[in-house]
């Protein structure tokens, strides 16, 4: 059990890193198309830690390196939070693609109340500046969504690999006892 544990979360921590990648690419593109500096979306998880000053006050270099920690760093953490909670569901619903697809859109409208809804209102107001719609419809279309078809994708395999497991290589030893 714990290890299943352990794979499903590590399964939603790896798919939370690619999928924040997803999320923050489209993010920085939406910025360019609404004619807001590209790089805002990552002065702006680099405020999460650092403060309002990562928006305008702070070198582009700190600013963007700071949130690109930040943001994969709580990609991942959302990731695994994910895992967990697949955890408890069977192997079968893991891989359904179309079942984890609701569920990961399901799952990125959650995180967009969390943290913008709750957290943002009580220490970073200026979350809440751009349009609240339009960061719900990313977060669950480019964050939840890819994660929960790269988890059912990676769930998939994990299946395959158990249902088929690779024959074990014989070592030159083995070979020549005929054993």
């Amino acid at each position: 059990m714990a290890t299943t544990i352990l794979r499903s979360a590590g399964r939603g921590a790896l798919t939370g890193v690619l999928a924040g990648i997803v999320f923050g690419l489209v993010e920085m593109l939406g910025a360019a198309i609404i004619a807001m500096p590209v790089f805002m979306p990552l002065r702006m998880s680099a405020s999460v830690v650092l403060g309002e000053a990562a928006l305008a006050d702070m070198s582009l270099g700190l600013a963007a390196l700071a949130g690109v920690i930040t943001h994969l760093a709580l990609a991942a953490f959302f990731g695994l939070l994910y895992g967990l909670i697949n955890a408890r569901l069977s192997p079968a619903v893991q891989a359904h693609s179309e079942r984890q697809a609701v569920m990961g859109l399901g799952y990125g409208l959650l995180i967009w109340l969390i943290n913008f809804q709750i957290i943002a209102r009580a220490a970073y107001p200026w979350f809440l500046e751009t349009s609240q719609w339009l960061h719900a419809l990313v977060h669950a279309l480019a964050y939840g969504l890819p994660l929960g078809l790269m988890y059912a994708e990676n769930a998939q395999r994990a299946e395959y690999r158990r249902a088929f497991p690779r024959p074990r290589r014989r070592k030159a030893s083995e070979l020549e006892s005929g054993g």
